[in-house]
C-alpha cells in the first residue's frame, strides 16, 4: 500500500487525494507549529471513543484561538472511511488511525505578525494503523534527562506538534532501549514520544498530572479502575518512581495498553480490559 494513494478531507476543497490535503510550506501551521490535531483509532471499522477524541480536538483548538469551521465531523470521518474501502479503493483497511487537524494557513502579506488575515484550513485523513511496540512485545523504556516542555510555556494537556523534545530524546536514548519517558524541570515524571505513562504502586495506578497530554487511553484505564474499584490517581510524580514502582505501563491510541520491562500481572488485567472496551458499543461508533 502506498500511504498517497488513501483519500483525505480538505475543508472547502472536499475529498481529494491524500497528497493534496496538507499545508503549505508557507502556511504558519507548517513554519511555526500553530496547528493542533488528534488521531481516534478504528478497530474492525469502528472508531474507539471517538466523541472523547472529537471533544479534545475542540479544546484543543480554541486553546489556540483556532476558529472551527462550521462542519459536522462525524459525517465527514464515516465518508472518509468508506471512501478508503472497496469498491472505491484498492484497500481494505479494518484497522486504522483517523487524524484530524487544524492549522493556520499564511496571509496575503506573508507576515509572521499578520495572524489575523491568516485563514484557518482544515482536513482529516486516515491511514493504516500500527502499534507502539513491534510484534506485542514489551518497550523497554529509559528514564531520560531530557526535559519536557513546561506547562508554564504552554499547557500540554492540548495537543500540538512541539514534538522537537522527545525527538531529541528519542534519538538520545541509549543503546538497547525503545523509547524515553522524559522528566519536567521539578523532576517529575511526564510523558514520551506519543503516549502516556502508568506506574503500579502500592495497589495504586499513578500517573502524572501535569506537563504531559491527558491521553483518551489513560482516561479509559481510569474508567477501568473505577468500574473494578481499582485505585487510580493522577498526581505529580516524583521521578524516584522509577526505581520503587511495582510495574511501569505505557497507554496511547495506536497501542492501547503496553507492557514494558517493568510490567506484570495488573498491565496484563488492564491490556484484557480494553480489549473488550474496543469491541463494546458503549464505546464505539460504526463507521
Amino acid at each position: 500500500m502506498l500511504i498517497n494513494d488513501l483519500i483525505g478531507y480538505r475543508y472547502n476543497k472536499g475529498f481529494l487525494p491524500l497528497s493534496q490535503c496538507g499545508p503549505t510550506i508557507l502556511d504558519f501551521g507548517f513554519i511555526h507549529s500553530d496547528a493542533t490535531y488528534d488521531v481516534c483509532p478504528v478497530y474492525n471499522g469502528k472508531a474507539f471513543a471517538l466523541q472523547y477524541h472529537l471533544n479534545r480536538f475542540i479544546s484543543s483548538a480554541e486553546y489556540y484561538k483556532l476558529e472551527l469551521p462550521d462542519i459536522n465531523p462525524i459525517e465527514i470521518i464515516k465518508e472518509l472511511y468508506k471512501r478508503n474501502q472497496p469498491p472505491h479503493s484498492g484497500y481494505e483497511i479494518k484497522d486504522a488511525f483517523i487524524w484530524m487537524i487544524i492549522w493556520r494557513g499564511h496571509p496575503p502579506s506573508g507576515n509572521p505578525r499578520d495572524i489575523e488575515n491568516a485563514p484557518i484550513e482544515m482536513c482529516f485523513y486516515m491511514k493504516p494503523s500500527y502499534p507502539l511496540s513491534i510484534d506485542g512485545r514489551v518497550m523497554n523504556v529509559h528514564l531520560s534527562d531530557h526535559l519536557r516542555v513546561s506547562d508554564e510555556y504552554y499547557r500540554q494537556e492540548y495537543k500540538n506538534f512541539g514534538w522537537i523534545e522527545m525527538t531529541k530524546a528519542q534519538l538520545d536514548r541509549p543503546e538497547g532501549t525503545d523509547t524515553v519517558l522524559l522528566q519536567s524541570y521539578d523532576e517529575n515524571i511526564t510523558e514520551g514520544p506519543g503516549f502516556n505513562v502508568g506506574f503500579v504502586y502500592d495497589d495504586t495506578i499513578f500517573t502524572p498530572l501535569k506537563h504531559c497530554l491527558q491521553g483518551v487511553t489513560m482516561r479509559m484505564v481510569g474508567h477501568i479502575c473505577e468500574d473494578h474499584k481499582y485505585r487510580f490517581i493522577s498526581c505529580r510524580i516524583k521521578n524516584d518512581i522509577w526505581d520503587i514502582a511495582d510495574e511501569i505501563f505505557l497507554t496511547s491510541s495506536s497501542g492501547g495498553v503496553t507492557a514494558t520491562q517493568r510490567s506484570g500481572k495488573i498491565t496484563k488485567w488492564l491490556q484484557k480490559e480494553y480489549l473488550e472496551r474496543t469491541k463494546s458499543d458503549e464505546w464505539t461508533t460504526e463507521l
